[in-house]
């Protein structure tokens, strides 16, 4: 579920609003420190307190020689994944046509010999040249985002391989043979339910699902949980400006909902309205000024897969989104963010997720006030966990984020 002020009255918590904004009394008991998600203390404003760990001094020296860029580290990583996320809605299509069609060159560069008269080093050589062009191409086209290439090029190997001993021996039946087996592995690879399935732009568990999400395993499991050592499931809907919208998800349940209302015919479309959520949330941090381009993911704390309901409806999850923003460069994005509070976003201290410190904001939204966290990272600005509830009363918030790569410490 959503943080709304709803559940939060729920509770018997409320905030005043008069004036200036500000937080009224509630029942929930807060302690003269906080902790972060990582669990180091805080004190109420969420500045670290002195034991803190500050950054070496190896880190200043390369900040001194280097370019000045915010948070660093964490812009390589948002780079990583922004950039599988664009792949996706911007040069995914073109890839699977160029692979596919080149599987399919070599396919019928494998029924010419298969169906030739004789069969000489020639007739190998042009089956070897014709697949090795086929896992050049997936290498290409799809490397570095499916690990199909390499397992391409074992397989391809070992059918190569036996042809050409069987070759030597004159064994021209176990030739053909094996000539057909290489055919109908390379037709496999090439259907579109190989790509539907393993090559999905849809449901993805591939180079995106783990660049979003934060391998680490629980570390307050019990001790005798047989799981301790695997991290959470996740599940990731996400959206580029381009149009694009998919799942990164690792599991064994098939999630029927359109992504991010990818299917406008529907008669109940979730995913349109929580496009239309993230519109209204991060409407008042939208800055277009020099930026390059946008993306939406939402995170979801989905059950481990053996608890896990035959048909799983993210929705009735806890979700929470984050919305970043990409800079045509570094400075670009430090205007953005000046511009933004200069206008539409008041700051009231900071949070720490993970290593890094976040501003503490709020804006309207929708006629009501929305709270969230927003930082530069390089070229690009990130909002996240945008709520009604204000930060200091959220209880028990950072599930669905805590899968993320943005809390690893």
């Amino acid at each position: 579920m959503e943080l709304s002020r709803r559940a939060l009255l729920g509770t018997g918590a409320g905030v005043a609003l008069g004036g200036c904004l500000s937080t009224g009394r509630s029942n929930v008991d807060y302690p003269g420190t906080e902790t972060s998600p990582t669990g180091t203390a805080r004190a109420p404003d969420g500045e670290p307190l002195a034991d803190d760990v500050e950054p070496s001094a190896t880190d200043d020296e390369v900040e001194q020689a280097e370019p000045s860029v915010p948070n660093r580290r964490l812009a390589a990583e948002v780079e990583r994944v922004y950039g599988e996320i664009e792949w996706f809605g911007t040069e995914y299509d073109a890839a699977i046509d160029t692979y596919q069609r080149v599987l399919g060159n070599a396919m019928a560069t494998v029924q010419r010999v298969r169906d030739g008269s004789e069969f000489d080093a020639n007739s190998l050589g042009l089956v070897r040249t014709s697949t090795d062009r086929a896992v050049e191409t997936a290498d290409a086209e799809l490397g570095g985002h499916f690990g199909i290439p390499g397992q391409m090029r074992d397989q391809i190997d070992g059918h190569v391989s036996t042809i050409e001993r069987f070759g030597r021996r004159g064994d021209l039946d176990r030739v053909d043979e094996e000539l057909d087996r290489l055919y109908e592995y390379l037709r496999g690879i090439r259907s579109g339910l190989f790509v539907r399935r393993v090559l999905s732009d849809r449901q993805i568990d591939s180079t995106l699902y783990r660049s979003l999400h934060d391998d680490t395993a629980d570390a307050d499991d019990d001790e005798d949980d047989e799981d301790d050592d695997e991290a959470p499931p996740g599940l990731f809907e996400v959206r580029h400006s381009s149009g694009y919208a998919g799942y990164a998800y690792a599991g064994p349940r098939y999630i029927d909902r359109e992504p991010f209302g990818a299917d406008p015919d529907a008669d109940t479309n979730e995913g349109r309205e929580l496009l239309a959520t993230q519109r209204t949330a991060f409407e008042a941090v939208d800055e277009a000024t020099r930026r390059t381009g946008f993306a939406y993911a939402v995170s979801y704390a989905v059950p481990d897969a053996s608890s896990q309901p035959t048909d799983l409806e993210p929705l009735d999850y806890e979700h929470t989104s984050v919305f970043v923003q990409r800079y045509a460069d570094v400075s670009a994005a430090g205007e953005a963010v000046d511009t933004l509070l200069d206008t539409s976003v008041s700051r009231e201290g900071a949070y720490s997720f993970g290593r890094d410190r976040w501003h503490r904001i709020y804006y309207a939204a929708d006629g009501d006030v929305t709270y969230a966290f927003l930082i530069q990272a390089g070229r690009f600005v990130l909002v996240a966990a945008p709520s009604e509830v204000a930060w200091e009363e959220r209880v028990d918030w950072t599930e669905p984020l805590d899968r993320l790569w943005l809390w690893q410490p």
